[in-house]
């Protein structure tokens, strides 16, 4: 069978995590370069600024390219 050449692409993951229960992969997102999929993780994470972790929360990590 002939392989299919894959695009370049980087990665970022969204990930969940409920207190309790764990972390779980919400979603992810693709981008067209390594400062794109930076620059979406910094401000994905802006909301993450609370003085203690709440018990439900979600953030964006990047994954490198693919």
């Amino acid at each position: 069978m002939p392989e299919i050449n894959k695009p370049l692409a980087y990665r970022v993951s969204i990930i969940e995590s409920e207190r309790g229960w764990g972390q779980r992969l919400d979603e992810e997102k693709y981008f067209n370069s390594e400062v794109e999929a930076k620059a979406f993780c910094v401000e994905y994470n802006r909301q993450n600024n609370k003085e203690q972790v709440p018990d439900w929360y979600m953030y964006a990590s990047y994954d490198g390219k693919l």
